[in-house]
């Protein structure tokens, strides 16, 4: 019975997560709206979506995102244990390494950003200045978001899942309010987009201090300068450093990907960069609400199953979760392909954003619909690899994939426009999700079959 009530209750949060996920979408696309209908697809829209693009990529998908997912095992493995002074040092010294870094990080690229925007061919020198302004207001987000993101890893690990679902939400609010600010007091585009900027960083800067806030408050902490010391014991840091370097590694293919995308668009006509994000952020919606759901529950719960060797459970949960995968990315897929040019006017076709907008996001949306599957299967098998700290299949797989969407970008784009980018992105990510979902199923029958009579 005891058993039962802890499936019923690991599951129950899944939904619970689903719920505040579902939340985040809503007033994720509120603000999309309101963006579209402020923007519309001008070149101020495409100056802040580059703008935003690197401080976005650095900080959330690239660095934010693999302290977060790297971390949760270690952390996790370390919340069980009775040695409450190692795993807050260890939290410390992955805090002052993300620090440090990316305090570099930020310097390098306020340098070379402008050299940067020599490869994207944009209209005017003012179209330029205007990116780099924007830029420079956001720069803090670079070392803000990782931080941010390994203070929900934290809380994630020993099963916290409440704060790291709700900042989302809180960060995609500070932005929705700014902009309605802009809209009411019909503040032009260029000075709306400085208040976006300013809305993105202070965003971020809240979720910080939010979510540190809990951390802190979770238990009695003990600061120590001597744990940050090269002589004291870095055999867990090195551990989430690994898997961190590996997942980084898988994320940057799928950045160059993504930047790769915009390079093309942006020799397309005005607005096409602005359309490319609008359709991404929609195809991204199951990735957010049941995806995102159910990794934040998988991965700590794998590496809970893998420490504890209760391989029955791992199974049980890895095939729940995969279905529910398969289900939900599946039929919204389906969902965004046949009804894509209607879904953008619903939501888009209002103030700036004209009848030419909604073509042109929708062409490039039925694609990237198409893409949804392969994407949530990638990201999903990926988990169960990190778990184990064996990254070498999902980063060749992620390598295959890069090569085979940037390949592509150079056939369809001349051929198919806009629309071109959506459907080389469909077809590499499923040969990438489809070979790395092989490689789980056949990785994870080995596991139970060796795990004999304690599998059962």
């Amino acid at each position: 019975m005891g058993v039962m009530k802890r499936k019923e209750q690991s599951f129950w949060l899944v939904h619970l997560l689903i719920f505040f996920n579902l939340l985040l979408a809503l007033v994720a696309f509120i603000k999309d709206i309101v963006v579209a209908s402020y923007f519309g697809t001008s070149g101020i829209a495409d100056a802040i979506n580059l703008a935003f693009f690197l401080p976005d990529t650095l900080g959330n998908n690239l660095i934010g995102a693999a302290i977060a997912v790297s971390s949760i095992p270690v952390l996790t493995k370390l919340s069980l244990n009775e040695n409450q002074s190692l795993y807050q040092d260890t939290i410390q010294k992955l805090g002052a390494i993300v620090i440090t870094g990316t305090l570099l990080l930020l310097v390098i690229c306020s340098l070379f950003f402008q050299s940067l925007m020599h490869l994207f061919p944009l209209d005017t020198h003012e179209s330029s200045t205007t990116v780099f302004t924007y830029f420079l207001i956001m720069t803090p987000i670079i070392c803000c978001a990782p931080l941010w993101l390994l203070g929900s890893s934290v809380l994630q690990a020993s099963r916290k899942f409440i704060i790291p679902a709700i900042t989302p939400i809180v960060f995609n609010l500070v932005l929705l309010i700014a902009l309605l600010w802009c809209l009411w007091k019909g503040i032009p585009q260029t000075y709306g987009g400085r208040a976006f900027s300013f809305a993105s960083t202070f965003g971020t800067m809240l979720c910080v201090i939010v979510t540190w806030a809990f951390v802190l408050r979770q238990q009695k902490w003990r600061w120590s300068l001597q744990s940050l010391s090269l002589k004291s014991d870095f055999t867990e840091v090195q551990k989430v450093l690994y898997t961190f370097f590996a997942y980084a590694l898988i994320l940057f293919f799928s950045q160059l990907g993504l930047l790769a995308e915009r390079l093309f668009a942006s020799s397309l006509q005005t607005g096409t960069i602005a359309a490319l994000t609008y359709a991404y952020r929609l195809s991204q919606f199951p990735l957010w609400v049941f995806i995102a759901a159910i990794n934040t529950f998988i991965l700590p719960t794998i590496s809970l199953h893998l420490e504890k060797n209760d391989l029955a459970s791992l199974k049980r949960d890895l095939v729940k979760s995969l279905l529910l995968v398969i289900g939900s990315s599946g039929f919204i897929s389906l969902i965004f392909v046949l009804f894509s040019e209607p879904i953008v006017s619903l939501l888009f076709l209002r103030g700036s954003f004209t009848a030419d907008s909604v073509q042109l996001t929708s062409d490039i949306l039925k694609g990237y619909g198409l893409s949804i599957l392969g994407q949530s299967l990638y990201v999903f098998c990926t988990r169960f690899y990190v778990a184990q700290s064996k990254m070498k299949v999902p980063l060749c797989i992620g390598l295959i994939g890069c090569s085979v969407n940037i390949g592509l970008l150079f056939i369809f784009v001349p051929w198919l426009g806009a629309g071109g980018i959506g459907y080389a992105v469909a077809i590499s990510s499923t040969i990438s999700g489809g070979l790395l979902l092989s490689h789980f199923i056949r990785d994870l029958v080995q596991i139970v079959r060796k795990g004999g009579t304690s599998a059962e």
